[in-house]
């Protein structure tokens, strides 16, 4: 280990750790009720099958992509070793989730397995997200 590691203020690093995570905690919240928000007016403001749903889309979008981007911001800003665990576990999710989402037909046709809802993928995100984030841990450690 070097020197700096050694007599680093372990305190200071803690504080500034919080900084970080209430700061982009605090847009992330923001970004979320704001899509929670648009999610609401599409089913308060238009009937059920109007035509006009799309208007609302855009606000929702943006509020999208704005948590989107305040995920990237976090992650940019982390440091090397976390954002290298981060990254490569949700590289990880990404390509597991997409290969069980389209695997997922075929099992159904041939096995006969039950109707693959859209929701199910959301789940299988996170969980292979969390594998993908003991994997990274356990190369490194």
């Amino acid at each position: 280990m070097c020197k700096e590691c050694l007599t680093h203020d372990k305190d200071a690093l803690h504080f500034e750790n919080m900084k970080w995570l209430s700061k982009y905690t605090i847009r992330m919240i923001i970004g979320s009720i704001a899509y929670a928000l648009g999610i609401l007016a599409v089913g308060y403001c238009f009937p059920e099958h109007s035509h006009k749903h799309w208007l609302i889309l855009f606000p929702i979008v943006i509020a999208l992509m704005y948590f989107a981007g305040t995920v990237i911001r976090s992650i940019s800003d982390m440091d090397e070793m976390w954002r290298r665990n981060a990254t490569e576990a949700m590289a990880f999710s990404a390509i597991a989730t997409g290969f069980t989402c389209f695997g997922y037909r075929f099992f159904q046709e041939i096995a006969g397995a039950p109707e693959f809802h859209a929701d199910w993928a959301f789940y299988m995100m996170w969980v292979y997200y969390g594998i993908g984030t003991f994997i990274s841990w356990w190369r490194y450690k």
